[in-house]
C-alpha cells in the first residue's frame, strides 16, 4: 500500500456487530464466560463469522460449543484477517453465553498465543465482569482514496459513517403500543422470527440503525441511498409528483424527497417489512416514515431524525435519533449475506 492514513474507529464501530439480530434477546450480558477448546469448524461469511470448538469438561466429556463472532466487514475495518481463527487450533475465547440454555457464544475476546485480540471492544467493555475499556482500532485508508474523497465529496454526497445510532433493539426503549400491536410484540420469538436468521433485510426504519457506512449519489430526478448491510438500497424520488401507485412494494417503501435549506426530508410509505425493530415490534402498511437528514456546516456530520407514525401499531408517533460523520477514504464495502455453515 502507498502512504495511508491511519484512523482510529474505536467510536466509528462502538454498536453491536450483530446488527439486526438483537445482541440481549441471544446473549447474556450480565456475565463474561471463558472457555478453551479446539476448533473444529469455520466460516467466514456475513452476516456474522461462526466457527465451532470441541470443549472439554471437567468429567472428561467433549462438548460442541456454537460460537459466532462480527460480520466480515466489522473485523476487515479491524485489520482482523482469517488467519485468527483455524481448524484444528486450541483457541480460549471470551464472551457472553447463549441465555437460552444453548452451548454458544458471541465471541467478544480471543486469546491466540502471546496475547488477546478484541474482537468487539466496546461489546467487551459492556459487560459487568470485564474491566477493560474501548480500545482504539486502527483502518489503514490509502492516500490516494483520502485525496479523491476529498475532491469528489459535496453536501451529503459522499460515504457517511455512523458515530451513534438508536438502537432500537435496546431494552431502554418503552415504545407506546395498542393491544393489537402489543400482544403482536409478545408473540415474537427471536429464535425463529428473526428475518435476519434467513437473510432477509429489513426495511425502513429499521434497516437504518446500523453500524455500516452508507452513502448518496445524485441522479437529478431521483437521489440514491446505498447502505453497506444487506447490500441494501433506497430510491429518493425528488419529484414532488412522484407516485407510488405503479411501484411494487418493497422493504425500502416508496419514498419522496425535497430539500429545506441544509436539510433533507423523506417522507416513506408502502413499506412492505413487518418489524419496527429487530425485536419483534410490529409495522403496519399504514406506517408512515419521516425523516430529514441534517448537514453540519462544515459538512462533517449528518444528523438524522425519523419520526414513524402507525396507527395500528402505535398510540402515537415516536421519534429516532442518530448521526454520521465523514471520514474520507472510508468506502461500502459488499455485504453478501450467507445461510449456513
Amino acid at each position: 500500500m502507498r502512504g495511508c492514513n491511519l484512523i482510529f474507529v474505536g467510536l466509528i464501530l462502538s454498536v453491536p456487530a450483530n446488527a439486526h439480530h438483537s445482541f440481549a434477546a441471544f446473549y447474556d450480558m450480565t456475565e463474561l464466560t471463558e472457555i478453551e477448546g479446539e476448533v473444529t469448524s469455520v466460516v467466514w461469511k456475513n452476516p456474522h463469522i461462526t466457527f465451532t470448538m470441541d470443549v472439554p469438561g471437567s468429567d472428561g466429556s467433549v462438548t460442541s460449543w456454537q460460537m459466532a463472532a462480527g460480520s466480515v466487514n466489522t473485523l476487515e475495518r479491524f485489520g482482523i484477517g482469517e488467519d485468527i481463527i483455524r481448524v484444528g487450533a486450541t483457541l480460549r475465547v471470551a464472551g457472553p453465553r447463549s441465555r437460552h440454555g444453548l452451548d454458544g457464544m458471541f465471541v467478544v475476546s480471543i486469546f491466540p498465543p502471546g496475547g488477546e485480540v478484541v474482537l468487539n471492544p466496546n461489546i467487551a467493555a459492556r459487560l459487568p465482569s470485564s474491566d477493560r475499556g474501548p480500545l482504539p482500532q486502527e483502518i489503514a485508508l490509502d492516500d490516494d482514496v483520502v485525496a479523491d474523497a476529498e475532491a469528489t465529496a459535496r453536501s451529503i454526497f459522499r460515504v457517511w459513517t455512523p458515530r451513534s445510532r438508536p438502537e432500537t433493539g435496546s431494552d431502554e426503549y418503552v415504545w407506546p403500543l395498542t393491544p393489537a400491536g402489543q400482544a403482536a410484540k409478545d408473540a415474537w420469538d427471536p429464535l425463529s422470527d428473526d428475518p435476519a436468521l434467513r437473510c432477509i433485510p429489513p426495511g425502513i426504519p429499521v434497516a437504518m440503525d446500523n453500524p455500516y457506512p452508507i452513502d448518496f449519489a445524485d441522479y437529478g430526478d431521483t437521489i440514491v441511498m446505498r447502505l453497506e448491510e444487506w447490500d441494501g438500497v433506497r430510491t429518493i424520488h425528488m419529484n414532488p409528483d412522484a407516485s407510488a401507485a405503479d411501484q411494487p412494494v418493497s422493504h425500502m417503501g416508496f419514498s419522496v424527497g425535497r430539500w429545506e435549506e441544509n436539510t433533507l426530508i423523506v417522507t416513506t410509505t408502502d413499506v412492505d417489512y413487518p418489524f419496527f425493530d429487530d425485536v419483534g415490534t410490529p409495522q403496519s402498511p399504514e406506517a408512515e416514515i419521516v425523516e430529514r437528514f441534517t448537514l453540519s456546516g462544515d459538512e462533517s456530520r449528518l444528523d438524522w431524525q425519523a419520526v414513524i407514525t402507525d396507527p395500528v401499531n402505535f398510540t402515537e408517533s415516536v421519534t429516532l435519533n442518530g448521526y454520521w460523520a465523514w471520514v474520507p477514504g472510508e468506502q461500502i464495502k459488499p455485504y453478501v449475506c450467507t445461510l449456513g455453515r
